[in-house]
């Protein structure tokens, strides 16, 4: 990801690369929150009776990220793109390694779902702090809601591959929200025809997060009916 800034080996290049480590972990942050959600949603799905434990470390652990950890990174990350941008007008590029070592289609397309979502939540975070916590909050909102997947069957390995690949498909198609046709397509509804992408993004979150969360809500009555007619029976 980084050969261009790895040549030549001088003395410095070893602090260019650490820069470059730090401004790619600033762009991962919203996708560990992410992940982090996922990863804890598969753990209940092993151990559902730790689900006050687990939930509790991870809303305090995700509470310190929002509000510490990602403005703390924030804050530094365009002195740091700064510094690595001075630095790359400096290097020659060789294209042939370069090339060699593209990434996989599948793992490039992810990559940009990423970094989009990253841009979108840094550009709330340059607007206010208001704007950055409404847009996380939305973003949280809508990724809890994948909790649906992890009951929608009986057997944990189709529910863990449901998750997964909800949880790609929304990486994947995240970029194509942010193009103009979908976002006028938004404006020309009622709800959003006022204000700008900025703000109707976490409304689609918002709207998203109500119909994953109200799939899982009559399917867990669902399964209680059956619980409650088998005791019966």
């Amino acid at each position: 990801m980084r050969y261009e800034l790895a040549i030549p080996l001088e003395a410095e290049t070893a602090g260019i690369l650490l820069l470059c480590m730090v401004q790619k972990a600033c762009y991962s942050l919203p996708f560990a929150v992410m992940a982090a959600t996922i990863g804890v949603y598969t753990f209940l799905m092993r151990h559902p009776a730790k689900k006050i434990i687990a939930i509790s470390l991870f809303l305090v652990s995700a509470i310190f990220t929002v509000t510490v950890i990602i403005p703390a990174c924030y804050t530094q990350l365009s002195s740091i793109e700064n510094a690595i941008n001075a630095y790359r007008a400096t290097v020659p590029t060789n294209k042939t390694p370069a090339d060699f070592l593209n990434k996989p289609l599948f793992f490039t397309l992810l990559q940009r779902g990423a970094d989009s979502l990253f841009y979108d939540v840094y550009a709330a975070y340059l607007r206010s702090f208001a704007a950055y916590l409404f847009f996380v909050c939305a973003f949280f909102f809508c990724i809890s809601s994948f909790w649906f997947v992890c009951i929608i069957t009986r057997w944990n390995m189709f529910n863990l591959l449901f998750l997964f690949s909800l949880s790609g498909a929304f990486l994947l198609v995240y970029p194509y929200v942010q193009q103009a046709g979908f976002q006028a397509a938004l404006s020309n509804l009622q709800l959003m025809n006022s204000g700008s992408s900025m703000l109707r993004n976490p409304i689609v979150f918002c709207i998203v997060a109500v119909i994953f969360h109200s799939i899982g809500g009559l399917k867990m009555l669902l399964i209680s009916s059956k619980i409650n007619k088998r005791s019966t029976v």
